[in-house]
């Protein structure tokens, strides 16, 4: 059930500086490779130096069955544990969802409960679901939270008190009196900053829409089953890790569902200010969109792109991965390299192994090494 009203932001300044440690040698070597691995589905783990961004992780498999008939579901928190079994969960600086569907948001909790520095960066309807765990609930909430999760580790850069969101390509949908220009935020101690961009997210069957609409209160429980995680504002995002100096040093542009441009997409200066490196792109729903991800590539004409949400996550965890049903990856990786012609400015390293490809259908498990650009 829904309690309360949502709250003022409890956002960090955006103005504050990004936390750089300068106690290192002059001469220190500087790091070359963004590390990335593969999580499944869109769950990347992207780490540079010390600082690690975690992208909505999903290691829960539900049934059909248990979906389609709205039955109850709940994070299965032995396989996150499995799943992030090797990664450096203290490194953990930043969780990254740009919607609140249940394959994008509902294992986050267990993931923050696991890596006590990260916060999560989301929209309101992730805030209003997550504040069932805050501590200090309104006084209508009778159940104990579980796990406990900080009211100010959760951080919605659609608040319309203290937006963060670039709507340049899709001002219809800011809200009244906020900027359509969005605003860096620093992530807390660490070398990171995020930016947000207003997006949108297909009809996942036909002309069904899975978990359409907004929750706009405080929730005391997290939603029982699949249809109450409702994905609220979609969200992109520009991450930027940084050198010492605080420019970038990797920029990353992650989507969380395929959109029609120039929704999702990022405005020109930008890219003219600092390209992409790498894109992490959504196969997911393409179909439903026009020409993608042939117009998201010409939009931040990335170095590289690292293509997930292309497995059938209603599959055990335990059986190898399949395309999603009537979901011609194929197609979709055939449009992805020919946007990306030419072979790579230095070789990415796959597995071990050096390789000259640009685009990448993700595997769970995959880890890669992105060079620094020339």
């Amino acid at each position: 059930m829904a309690c309360g009203t949502a709250r003022p932001s409890t956002a960090p300044d955006v103005d504050a500086p990004v936390a750089i440690d300068t106690a290192q040698p002059p001469d220190a070597q500087v790091i070359e490779e963004l590390e990335v691995q593969g999580l499944g589905v869109q769950g990347f783990t992207l780490r540079y130096g010390g600082d690690t961004v975690l992208t909505a992780p999903l290691f829960t498999r539900q049934g059909t069955v248990e979906v389609g008939l709205n039955l109850p579901l709940s994070a299965d928190t032995a396989a996150i544990d499995a799943g992030l079994a090797g990664v450096g969960l203290s490194e953990i600086r930043a969780i990254v969802t740009g919607h609140a569907h249940y394959d994008h948001f509902m294992d986050v909790p267990h993931v923050m409960e696991l890596s006590p520095a990260a916060l999560t960066y989301t929209n309101m309807t992730g805030r209003n679901i997550l504040a069932a765990l805050a501590p200090d609930r309104p006084d209508g909430c009778t159940n104990a939270p579980s796990p406990v999760i900080d009211r100010q580790r959760v951080i919605a850069l659609d608040d319309p008190l203290a937006s963060h969101v670039d709507y340049t390509n899709c001002p219809d949908q800011a809200p009244p009196g906020v900027p359509l220009a969005g605003s860096w935020m620093a992530v807390p101690n660490s070398h990171v900053r995020v930016m947000a961009f207003c997006s949108m997210h297909p009809d996942q069957i036909g002309p069904f829409h899975f978990g359409l609409g907004s929750i706009d209160t405080e929730q005391c429980e997290l939603p029982a089953a699949a249809s109450g995680w409702l994905e609220g504002q979609t969200l992109a995002f520009l991450i930027d890790f940084l050198d010492e100096a605080g420019d970038p040093r990797f920029r990353v542009f992650y989507q969380d569902a395929p959109t029609n441009a120039p929704i999702g997409q990022v405005p020109a200066a930008l890219i003219a200010e600092r390209s992409v490196d790498l894109a992490l792109l959504c196969v997911g729903s393409n179909d439903a969109v026009d020409n993608e991800p042939t117009a998201i590539i010409e939009n931040i004409h990335p170095r590289f792109v690292f293509s997930g949400h292309w497995e059938d996550f209603f599959q055990p965890r335990s059986s190898p991965p399949q395309p999603i049903v009537f979901l011609d990856v194929n197609k979709y990786t055939t449009r992805a390299e020919a946007a990306l012609p030419g072979p790579a400015d230095r070789p990415l390293v796959i597995d071990g192994m050096p390789s000259n490809v640009r685009h990448v259908l993700m595997q769970p498990g995959t880890h890669l090494s992105v060079p620094m650009r020339p």
